[in-house]
């Protein structure tokens, strides 16, 4: 997938809305149950209080993403086509994990760990 400039231009103004978000969803004085202990708050309040937290960190994970791209795209912009590739980004994070993984288990040892992760060993 190649990025236009106007694309990343986008994508930057979509990290500085989503930043807005999460500073805000991020705030604990805006969390559920706010200012009271925890010894006092209801089970109702725990709960709404961990989902606060949790929507706080997607947003902040759909931002620190959205920011990666836009910083990507932007090192590899030259002239006025972009030759970022995410496809290929992808593909290639993949390639280095299962190298990582086969320089880790390597040899006799690979069949001995794949049979332990899959419940197929003892031990």
């Amino acid at each position: 997938m190649m990025l236009r400039k106007d694309q990343i231009t986008m994508l930057e103004d979509l990290a500085e809305r989503l930043a807005d978000v999460f500073i805000e969803e991020a705030d604990p004085a805006n969390w559920s149950g706010a200012g009271t202990p925890m010894a006092d708050m209801t089970k109702e309040q725990r709960g709404n209080r961990h989902w606060d937290r949790k929507g706080a960190m997607g947003t902040g994970g759909v931002l620190k993403f959205t920011l990666d791209i836009a910083a990507r795209a932007n090192e590899q912009v030259s002239g006025d086509e972009d030759d970022f590739d995410l496809e290929a980004q992808v593909k290639e994070a993949q390639k280095r994990a299962s190298a990582a993984m086969l320089r880790i288990v390597d040899g006799g040892k690979r069949a001995e760990f794949l049979a332990k992760a899959t419940g197929g060993g003892k031990g």
